[in-house]
């Protein structure tokens, strides 16, 4: 894998408009801290209820009230940021492919396949920060509530990123083969016989079926594992009568929160083999 040319290209859409896109980063990590905080304000709230303390609601209206204010502005925001930048990088990337002697059904292809480029700022960036922020801030949480659910976590992680190591160097050639066929699209259906073209979508279904069947099995062998994470979290709590409804609450949802960021990390893992594949073409290291 060519990683610096692919480096090299993101770094150059990065510095090009790194205002519009730190702005839409800070937001996303706001929106992400205020989902984190969720848990606790609701089990504070839970447990101040059930005292007869209404105040307790307090500050899961405010958190509330700042998570819609932020998630609002920032999606209006950040489309058009980043409908702006595809148009400057297709632009870009056209001009350059064109220098380099590239066929124009092979143009044609590439200008499609940079869209997913900026989608990797625009979509998958953010979808990391919200998966170490979630990771990270539910770990965190589960040791203040209880230390012994967070080494619980920490030791699930081990066989969670073995299996999504093994996923990620899979992903990245079965992308390969895809996005192989899918530069070609426009040549074989300008140029090509029927058969050619029915031949052509065909491999297009196999590759996909095969990255979705690789994605889906290492999505369930991290589900496996986090399954017994929450068995064990409960069985914790059986040996403890002395946690609260709200802290009851509270920990079960940190360990779904945990849940939610690892499910992530096949997609992610995904998502990052393909924009690599795609920056190596772009950037004209595949001919």
């Amino acid at each position: 894998m060519k990683s610096s040319s692919v480096s090299l290209l993101l770094q150059s859409i990065w510095r090009n408009n790194y205002r519009g896109i730190s702005l839409t980063y800070g937001l996303t990590i706001v929106e992400n801290v205020c989902s984190l905080l969720y848990a606790a304000a609701t089990g504070f709230a839970i447990d101040g209820l059930l005292k007869g303390n209404p105040t307790s609601l307090i500050p899961l209206i405010l958190l509330s009230c700042i998570h819609l204010t932020v998630g609002l502005f920032r999606h209006v925001y950040d489309t058009k940021v980043f409908v702006g930048i595809y148009s400057r990088v297709a632009s870009d990337m056209v001009a350059r492919q064109r220098q380099k002697g590239i066929e124009g059904t092979r143009i044609i292809g590439r200008v499609s396949l940079s869209r997913e480029l900026v989608d990797f700022f625009q979509m998958e960036l953010p979808a990391v920060a919200s998966t170490v922020i979630q990771f990270v801030g539910a770990t965190l949480m589960l040791f203040i509530y209880d230390p012994l659910i967070g080494v619980f976590a920490l030791i699930a992680m081990i066989p969670i990123t073995l299996m999504n190591r093994w996923f990620g160097k899979r992903s990245y050639r079965l992308n390969r083969a895809l996005n192989d066929r899918i530069e070609k699209e426009a040549d074989i259906i300008v140029n090509s016989s029927l058969k050619a073209i029915v031949r052509h979508f065909f491999h297009l279904k196999f590759w996909r079926v095969k990255i979705s069947n690789a994605e889906a099995g290492t999505w369930g062998l991290v589900e496996i594992v986090v399954i017994v994470l929450t068995i064990a979290t409960l069985l914790r709590f059986s040996d403890s009568g002395a946690a609260t409804a709200g802290t009851i609450y509270a920990v079960l949802s940190y360990v779904r929160m945990f849940q939610g960021s690892v499910n992530e990390l096949p997609i992610i893992v995904q998502n990052v083999s393909r924009v690599y594949d795609i920056g190596e073409r772009v950037s004209g290291d595949v001919n």
